[in-house]
């Protein structure tokens, strides 16, 4: 069977007519790409067992970072007996790239920020979580960060820092969007 696909702009003018079912993992829907409006997180892993908890009077929007893994997640429920599934081409990046409307969970702390910006820079740098929290750490003690946590100052300079890592060696295609998204959220704490 052949996945649908739908436009980011497509998608957001016929908004109504799906319900829009995130399959990131936790972190990214709460992360710095944001989410679509009222859609419902149903991580990619769990949705063969919650496929009975989708809504079924409408198809359903399936959305991730890329549109990888909503690919793959319109195929299980098709495999499922769930045909009326849509993906979104290009997922989150795409939506935010056409400057669509998305939620936001900001961080309360800068201990907070530091979580989202480690866990972005695990994913998309492929590298285990702890190693990358380990090195940021190491980056803020030399930016002029306490043992009681990141300063204003010291983030700011560890995002200019990565965002000249990932210049150096190739950038991931949510860079921009990513940093605009902690600059925004470091300014508001």
């Amino acid at each position: 069977m052949a996945i649908q696909e739908i436009s980011a702009a497509e998608a957001a003018r016929r908004r109504d007519e799906f319900h829009a079912i995130d399959v990131r993992a936790d972190f990214e829907f709460r992360g710095p790409l944001g989410r679509v409006a009222k859609a419902k997180l149903v991580p990619l892993p769990e949705l063969e067992s919650r496929a009975g908890e989708l809504p079924r009077d409408r198809p359903l929007l399936l959305i991730c970072r890329s549109g990888a893994r909503s690919g793959k997640a319109c195929e299980q429920l098709a495999a499922l007996g769930v045909t009326s599934v849509v993906n979104l081409t290009g997922g989150m990046i795409a939506w935010n790239r056409a400057n669509l409307p998305v939620e936001h969970e900001a961080p309360a702390t800068l201990a907070e920020l530091l979580e989202h910006v480690a866990r972005w820079v695990a994913q998309v740098s492929a590298q285990p979580p702890d190693a990358v929290r380990e090195s940021l750490r190491g980056q803020l003690e030399a930016f002029g960060a306490s043992a009681g946590g990141p300063t204003r100052a010291s983030l700011a300079r560890l995002l200019d820092s990565v965002e000249s890592s990932f210049a150096e060696k190739g950038a991931p295609p949510d860079l921009e969007i990513a940093l605009a998204s902690f600059r925004r959220w470091l300014a508001a704490l």
